[in-house]
C-alpha cells in the first residue's frame, strides 16, 4: 500500500511532540494479530530511489506473513519524521544516525529497530554534493563559502560536507546552507540559487547525467561506509506491543535480504514509488541494505557531532541501538 504525505510538523517539534501518546490500539491494530485481521502500520521514509526496497518488500509478502498491513508515508527528511513517530501518527520511519542522535540528546525516546541504508566505503557513492556545471567547483574544498542546498538544516548533509571539506584542506566555516526537499533541489541548481546540491539517487544519476560535477562524495569522504538510514520506532511503542515491534523487524530483515539480492527489481519498484518512467532508474546507484546495523560508523559520526556542537551531550548510542 503506498500513499503519499507532505509533512505538516517541523524539527523544531521534536520535544513537543514527545509529549504526545497517541492510541496504542488504533496504532498497531491491536496487539498480536490474534484475531487474523491484519494490523496496520504506517511506516515514513524519504521519497528517494531505495524507497522502492520497502514497496517490494510488501508485495512480496514479507509484512502479511506476520499479520501486518504497511501504508508508505513520505516526509522531506528523516527530522520532519521523527515527530509523526513520537506522537503515534506513524508507527515506524525512517532517520539517518545525526537526526536521531540529535532527538536522543533532546530527550525524545527513539529507538532503533534494524538497519536500512549505507553508503559504499569505496568507488562511486550513493550520494554526493553536485555543483553548478558553470561553478568551478571541482572538489571539497571548493565548496568553502557556497551555497549549498541541503534537505535538513544541521543534519547529516551538513555534517559530513563540513568534515569532507575540512579533510580536503579548506574552511566550512563561511558556507551558507539552504533547506530544500531533494524533488526540488535540481531545479534549485538549474535557476543558479544555489552552488550545490547533496543529493541520494535518483537525483544524484540525473544531474551527472546533465553535465553537472560531483565535487565531493562527503559521506565516503568524512565516515565511509556510514548508515544513511536506519528503521526506528517511538519506545513507547516498545513497551506498548512488543509483538508488533518484534514481527515488523523480522519482516524488516527478510526486505533487506531480498533488496540485496534483487537490486534490479528495487529501481523498478522505485520507479513505480517516484512515478517515474519505466527504465529511467536502470542506472541509478543503490545503497547498500544488509542487517549490519555499523555501530563503529554510527560512533564516529557521534564524535563528529560532538566536536560541530550538535549534542549538548555525549551521544546517547546505547540507547538509540537494540542491543546486540
Amino acid at each position: 500500500m503506498l500513499r503519499k504525505w507532505v509533512p505538516l510538523l517541523a524539527a523544531s517539534t521534536l520535544v513537543l511532540a514527545a509529549c504526545g501518546g497517541g492510541d496504542d490500539e488504533a496504532a498497531s491494530g491491536g496487539s498480536g494479530g490474534g484475531s487474523g485481521e491484519l494490523r496496520q502500520v504506517t511506516a515514513g521514509l524519504l521519497p528517494v530511489a531505495v524507497t522502492g526496497a520497502l514497496q517490494g518488500g510488501i508485495e512480496q509478502g514479507f509484512f502479511e506473513d506476520r499479520g501486518i498491513e504497511v501504508t508508505i508515508e513520505t516526509g522531506q527528511g528523516g527530522a520532519a519524521l521523527l515527530p509523526a513517530v513520537a506522537s503515534g501518527e506513524m508507527q515506524f520511519a525512517t532517520s539517518n544516525p545525526v537526526s536521531l542522535l540529535q532527538a536522543r540528546d533532546q530527550g525524545l525516546d527513539v529507538r532503533v529497530v534494524g538497519h536500512w541504508t549505507s553508503t559504499h566505503a569505496e568507488g562511486e557513492d550513493v550520494n554526493g554534493v553536485v555543483a553548478d556545471k558553470d561553478s568551478g567547483i571541482t572538489s571539497a574544498a571548493g565548496l568553502a563559502g557556497k551555497r549549498i542546498a541541503v534537505n535538513t538544516l544541521n543534519g547529516m548533509g551538513q555534517l559530513t560536507i563540513d568534515e569532507a571539506v575540512r579533510q580536503d584542506g579548506g574552511d566550512p566555516s563561511g558556507i551558507q546552507y539552504v533547506e530544500l526537499g531533494f524533488p526540488d533541489m535540481p531545479a534549485a541548481l538549474e535557476a543558479g540559487n544555489v552552488d550545490a546540491v547533496w543529493v541520494p539517487e535518483p537525483f544524484l544519476s540525473q544531474l551527472i547525467a546533465a553535465g553537472h560535477p560531483v565535487a565531493s562524495y562527503s559521506s565516503q569522504e568524512s565516515v565511509p561506509g556510514h548508515p544513511t538510514q536506519l528503521f526506528f520506532t517511538s519506545g513507547q511503542l516498545v513497551e506498548s506491543d512488543p509483538q508488533l515491534v518484534e514481527d515488523f523487524t523480522a519482516a524488516l530483515e527478510e526486505t533487506l535480504e531480498w533488496a540485496d539480492a534483487n537490486p534490479d527489481a528495487v529501481r523498478t519498484e522505485a520507479e513505480e514509488f517516484l512515478q517515474t518512467p519505466a527504465g529511467s532508474m536502470a542506472n541509478v546507484r543503490i545503497e547498500e541494505f544488509g542487517t549490519d546495523l555499523r555501530r563503529e560508523q554510527i560512533e564516529q559520526m557521534g564524535e563528529l557531532m560532538v566536536d560541530a556542537g550538535l549534542l549538548d551531550n555525549d551521544p546517547d548510542i546505547d540507547g538509540l541501538l537494540p542491543e546486540e
